[in-house]
């Protein structure tokens, strides 16, 4: 009787330190905890100056921290197609918050960071200057996981606010679209 007790009670201890000593990790358990994805995209812009659009690319880099939690960084060059010949280039980081539902994730994100104005020919454009300010900005998005290491970037969307630029402030809104691979 005190054989089989022992036996019991070593075979319960075997099996509760499975927990303690982290047979898997939980980054392979989970599947998206400490995933990296850096990708590129096409980005367009409603600055609130003037009445056209603005586009061009960005680039980005998301790094999953825990589940459901992580930080990207964006760099969005808006100077490449500007009918007023103003282009606008942002620079940002911040926390990033997302929902993994099969090939789905959708997520919310608040940057800070610095926002450049680009006067691209000051003779269409008397009066104004270069300026660099800081801004931050809200956004979201959905990314579909399409290939084994491929992501397309369906619709990644922001707010932007650049409170110091000059008097008024600017608020502009940007759109992107792209495609990501992710490491593992």
């Amino acid at each position: 009787m005190l054989n089989t007790l022992i036996r019991i009670g070593a075979a319960a201890a075997v099996l509760s330190f499975t927990s303690i000593t982290h047979g898997q990790a939980l980054p392979t358990a989970t599947g998206h905890g400490g995933g990296i994805q850096i990708g590129g995209g096409a980005t367009m812009g409603k600055p609130d100056f003037g009445s056209h659009w603005i586009g061009g690319v960005s680039i980005f880099a998301d790094y999953n921290i825990w589940s459901r939690v992580g930080v990207e960084a964006n760099a969005h060059i808006v100077n490449m197609h500007t009918p007023d010949d103003l282009g606008e280039n942002t620079y940002e980081a911040g926390p990033r918050f997302y929902w993994h539902k099969k090939r789905y994730t959708l997520y919310g994100k608040a940057q800070i960071g610095v926002g450049n104005f680009v006067v691209q020919e000051i003779e269409d454009n008397p009066g104004k200057s270069n300026a660099t300010s800081f801004m931050y900005s809200i956004g979201g998005g959905v990314d579909v996981d399409f290939r084994h290491h491929i992501t397309l970037r369906a619709f990644d969307f922001e707010y932007q606010v650049w409170p110091s630029f000059r008097n008024d402030g600017l608020t502009p809104a940007i759109g992107t679209v792209g495609l990501a691979y992710r490491f593992h």
